[in-house]
């Protein structure tokens, strides 16, 4: 009943006609955090990087080259945004959600692309405080505010699956950061690609993680491919298309950004007439961010045969990325089938602790459509049912 309710009242504060869909708010307290890590894992050998992704050709050699291994290591720095819960909950006090973004946006997308999170319709954060949840939303490695390596060599899954697994340790044991520590229990709410991460997560430690929350991600079928579609996305050059914000000497030839505002619309949202709100959307593509190579390189979903903890498995039903071709263009996407296969990557999660939800009238990007609502309660109530 109160899940219920708490759609109603979204419902009628945020119509499909509405302007803005900041109506409902709960803003949070944030404060900013750096942390020092440092990993090793055997990242890809990448052979041939193309300039950008205009050469089909070369794109595709790239992107199915031979598999290989090289070892890479070093120090970085990951930033965070935490944020205090808005209502409090005793039971949550030790709990913390931490969020990992996917490709081409940064932490801001868990606050639809506010400073600080504050939409109850459209922001994960707003709405993990709202229920009492402390939240963590990083900005990935080669994003934002955080270190800037390699883009092909250094910018790839492993490696940084290897160092949010230092961050997840550092979180349960450091007493030397500017935010609380020690956390009991960790939820990992990932997003497409931070989806992807999270699979090599419990795959290769799966006792690091209380519970997954993978929102933005399915199992294509076979006849499923999203790159063409995605290539209407116009990715080039991100110091070329705009070398103030992505100025040379901090984002070299390898770091891409989607040119083509039309082609990323197609690509990560639904039906623009219907299912969200064209202001939002237009703050999405201003606020864009990158993608790098070594991470296109590296999109592998691993099947996690160990991890036995819970999982909450969340997208849009129109998922083009995972349930399609790339595109609304290339046909209407439908992920009926593609979300429930998804259990297959966790084999050892047993089938009362795993369970999934198609958004309505929802993309890839699921909490920036007017349905968003509908995807947090059911990801909240979730956790909830299996004590988080």
């Amino acid at each position: 009943m109160a899940a219920l309710t708490m759609v109603l009242a979204l419902s009628s504060a945020l119509s499909l006609s509405s302007a803005s869909p900041l109506t409902e708010r709960a803003v949070s307290s944030c404060r900013d955090v750096y942390f020092d890590l440092s990993a090793t894992a055997n990242n890809r050998v990448a052979n041939n990087p193309p300039a950008d992704f205009s050469d089909v050709a070369a794109t595709i050699a790239f992107l199915t080259q031979p598999v290989a291994f090289q070892q890479v290591s070093g120090p970085q720095k990951i930033y965070g945004q935490y944020c205090e819960p808005t209502t409090s909950n005793q039971a949550r006090n030790t709990t913390l959600q931490l969020l990992v973004h996917g490709n081409s946006y940064d932490h801001q997308y868990f606050n639809a692309f506010d400073t600080i999170p504050s939409s109850l319709a459209t922001s994960w954060a707003a709405y993990a405080n709202f229920q009492g949840y402390p939240t963590l939303a990083i900005d990935r490695l080669c994003i934002g505010k955080s270190s800037h390596p390699d883009p092909v060599n250094v910018c790839q899954a492993p490696y940084q699956a290897e160092l949010y697994d230092a961050l997840i340790t550092l979180l349960r044991s450091s007493t030397k950061l500017s935010i609380p520590t020690n956390w009991k229990k960790i939820i990992w709410v990932g997003h497409s690609f931070g989806s992807i991460l999270g699979t090599q997560i419990s795959t290769n430690h799966p006792n690091a993680i209380d519970v997954f929350v993978q929102t933005g991600i399915a199992i294509p079928t076979p006849d499923e491919n999203a790159l063409p579609g995605q290539l209407a996305n116009g990715y080039v050059q991100a110091s070329s298309y705009d070398p103030v914000r992505f100025p040379p000497a901090t984002y070299p030839p390898g770091y891409l950004v989607t040119s083509s505002k039309e082609g990323r619309g197609n690509t990560f949202y639904s039906n623009p007439l219907t299912d969200y709100w064209p202001a939002l959307y237009d703050r999405d593509f201003e606020k864009k961010d990158t993608l790098a190579l070594g991470e296109a390189l590296t999109q592998n979903l691993y099947n996690s045969t160990s991890y036995a903890n819970p999982v909450y498995v969340l997208t849009g039903n129109q998922d083009a990325v995972f349930c399609g071709n790339g595109s609304r263009l290339l046909g209407t996407p439908d992920c009926t089938e593609e979300l429930p296969a998804t259990k297959l990557f966790y084999p050892a999660v047993p089938a009362n602790k795993f369970d999934y939800y198609a958004q309505p009238n929802a993309g890839h990007c699921h909490q920036m459509h007017y349905t968003a609502p509908l995807g947090f309660i059911k990801a909240h109530a979730f956790l909830k049912k299996m004590g988080f």
